[in-house]
């Protein structure tokens, strides 16, 4: 086994690019605060993602790159220290059970894991620490493990170090394969067909080592890498590898990722409590769905999960639904390309594209309403967009021609829908027809900046306004004191779901109706110690623990946030606050954002995708919520902060429309520059600042 040496130490500091607003460190984690499932912890380099066996020092579990799935791969490393071998399990047993786990840091580009070993031998002492970084490959699918020893002993010791690889059944999956889940394989078992090399009928697995024996002195440190790589059966190994320039690639890829995609993103630091660490993990979720292969149709593209082998496709709902906003902010002009890509996909046939843009899935109910925040987000902070409003405009209308009563779309069962695992919310439901009209407004507005002429403005918001009144006239159950959801036959059900509060958003509520639906956000009802429940606790009918996205004891990740930037919306910033506050654990618990989480305890589902991107909801939340930001379609910006509590909060390089804003906002006063001038400083209120 060879690795090729180059030296490139010197060349590091001139060659590397790196934001000015972050820095891989500030999303750095200690693996010990981390409550998700060690199945849900991995590190990625936008090419590939590798998860690290639980609690080793050194041992590698499976890793994807598709269109390669390294499926039921192992690997692990034991040292032979004079003759005795020293194995890497994660004993919890007693006594000399090998090397010990220590700890570790979580970094973007890698995780670093400590380990000791301390036993008398014999009369003699050996003691070694080390450290391992686990670095997952870009420009080609694989990882390293690179290990450093050092003696902590007076005496001399032989160290060789023994690698063993299970290749598993890697496979090599159609890039239109990879959808929510992660892949299965049907290949056979890969066998070794000549040193340090496996295959099967589909891929060739190579190991190349570096350092594998060396006498390390007393004090000294040592240093070896390994380095896996995946290849289609047909294509060669590579016969050397290089060490030096495979990390420093992965390295000076995620470096380039944060000077392009936070240049519009703004920095966040505060004395209060818990949001500094909330906001950061944020934006760390988005910028991990970020991954750059010239194989994929779109590239860069913009992943929905892409962690832990799901998700490697893009739905529609959480990417343009959840997060317009940062979406625009991360992905600049590129934003326009992603919109499109969902143009081709024909939204009226499916929800998500693959890595191809292939479309998959099935209509859904939600992906018109969706794609006008994506569209209309793109309108207020680039430019009116003819070819992407003419699209929007055919989506919308066509979604108006379905077959109605009494102006309210009936959309189908489950798999259009919420997927709760019970009867209710079904067919003729509050949402998506309140979303309904608040698209057609929005379509009204971004109509008027190109051109549309004004009877047919009229006839759209006239048609919001009549969805509006047969929401509140058919939907609304004065009895119940809630929101219907009406079978054809008659059954009407009434579902206590968070997706009630997009009504508010659209303005579909009467004043009492708010009433009741702001009433129902308190403990043991909506809110939970640790989040919001997706389905409130007073609805003993459809309330459970076990489906958290939908049907209670938690929720998608994007709702909680998404819940407070209602209540901002609305003005009701004490109840976003108390909102938005309940999720600040998870800055200190999840390296990113998981698909769900669960509302009364610091945790996440281990049976869902350990990555979600609708995570960037917070970021949206905070920024567009709380501190205010509100671009509008002439191209202005405004500023409207909603602080309540004590505490002050500055940001950094907020881009819009080639303008840098810096803000500093307490609960009484904001100082807004614009370009490193000071343009207002006073009391905090809603003020135009662009």
């Amino acid at each position: 086994m060879k690795i090729r040496y180059l030296i490139l130490f010197i060349l590091i500091p001139f060659i590397s690019v790196a934001s000015e607003k972050f820095k891989l460190k500030d999303f750095s984690m200690q693996l010990e605060q981390i409550t998700s499932d060690p199945a849900h912890v991995w590190v990625s380099s936008g090419f590939t993602t590798v998860n690290p066996e639980y609690h080793t020092v050194m041992g590698v579990n499976e890793f994807y790159s598709p269109p390669f799935a390294a499926k039921n791969f192992r690997f692990k490393l034991s040292f032979i220290a004079d003759e005795r071998k020293i194995q890497d399990v994660g004993s919890y047993g007693k006594g000399d059970v090998g090397l010990v786990y220590a700890g570790g840091i979580w970094f973007p580009d890698k995780i670093i894991r400590y380990g000791t070993y301390h036993h008398l031998k014999n009369g003699k002492l050996i003691s070694l620490g080390v450290t391992s970084e686990l670095i997952p490959l870009f420009g080609q699918a694989g990882f390293m493990v690179k290990i450093s020893i050092k003696n902590r002993a007076t005496t001399p010791v032989m160290i060789k170090i023994d690698p063993e690889l299970t290749p598993g059944n890697p496979d090599v999956i159609p890039l239109n394969n990879w959808g929510f889940s992660p892949p299965g394989s049907n290949t056979t078992k890969a066998e070794n067909y000549k040193p340090d090399r496996w295959a099967n009928e589909s891929a060739n697995i190579g190991l190349y080592s570096e350092n594998e024996t060396r006498l390390i002195a007393p004090g000294e440190l040592e240093v070896s890498s390994y380095i896996v790589i995946i290849n289609k059966k047909d294509k060669e190994l590579p016969d050397l590898v290089n060490s030096e320039e495979l990390e420093l690639q992965t390295h000076q890829a995620w470096e380039k990722r944060l000077e392009t995609y936070t240049k519009n993103v703004p920095s966040l630091t505060t004395d209060i409590e818990g949001l500094e660490n909330y906001y950061k993990r944020s934006i760390i979720t988005g910028l991990l769905g970020i991954y750059e292969n010239p194989a994929y149709e779109l590239n860069p593209v913009f992943l929905t999960s892409g962690m832990d082998g799901g998700g490697f496709c893009t739905y529609v709902w959480d990417n343009a639904g959840y997060i317009p906003r940062m979406v625009t902010l991360i992905l600049d002009e590129k934003v326009r390309s992603f919109a499109k890509k969902m143009v081709e996909i024909d939204l009226e046939e499916h929800y998500a594209f693959s890595l191809d843009g292939t479309g998959i899935g099935v209509k859904y109910s939600y992906s018109p309403w969706s794609f006008t925040c994506l569209v209309s987000t793109i309108f207020k902070f680039l430019a009116p967009d003819k070819e992407l409003f003419e699209y929007n405009r055919t989506l919308i209308l066509n979604n108006e021609k379905r077959k109605s009563k009494n102006n309210l779309i009936d959309y189908g069962l489950q798999h259009n829908m919420l997927e709760m695992r019970g009867t209710g919310w079904e067919h003729f439901v509050v949402s998506p027809n309140a979303e309904r009209s608040w698209s057609l407004r929005q379509l009204a507005e971004m109509g008027r900046s190109v051109g549309v002429k004004q009877s047919e403005l009229d006839d759209w918001n006239n048609q919001a306004n009549n969805i509006i009144s047969s929401i509140q006239k058919n939907l609304w159950d004065e009895k119940a004191q809630w929101f219907a959801s009406e079978y054809p036959d008659g059954f009407r059900d009434y579902v206590y779901s968070i997706q009630v509060y997009d009504a508010l958003r659209a303005d579909a509520c009467t004043p009492a109706m708010e009433k009741v639906l702001l009433s129902e956000l308190r403990e043991n009802a909506f809110l939970g110690s640790h989040g919001v429940s997706s389905i409130s606790k007073t609805d003993s009918t459809h309330f459970e623990v076990l489906d958290t996205d939908w049907s209670g004891g938690g929720a998608y990740t994007g709702d909680g946030p998404d819940l407070a930037l209602i209540m901002y919306e609305k003005g009701y910033s004490e109840v976003a606050w108390d909102i938005l506050k309940r999720h600040f654990w998870m800055g200190n618990s999840f390296i990113y954002y998981p698909q769900e989480h669960f509302c009364d305890r610091p945790m996440s589902p281990t049976h869902k995708r350990a990555r979600d991107v609708s995570g960037l909801c917070a970021a949206e939340a905070i920024l567009f919520g709380l501190v205010g930001f509100q671009p509008q379609y002439d191209g202005s910006l405004w500023i409207s902060p909603r602080l309540v509590v004590d505490g002050k909060i500055n940001i950094k390089g907020f881009v819009f429309r080639n303008n840098t804003f810096d803000v500093e906002i307490s609960s009484q006063k904001m100082i807004v520059y614009c370009n490193s001038t000071k343009i207002y400083d006073g009391v905090a209120k809603m003020t135009k600042i662009l």
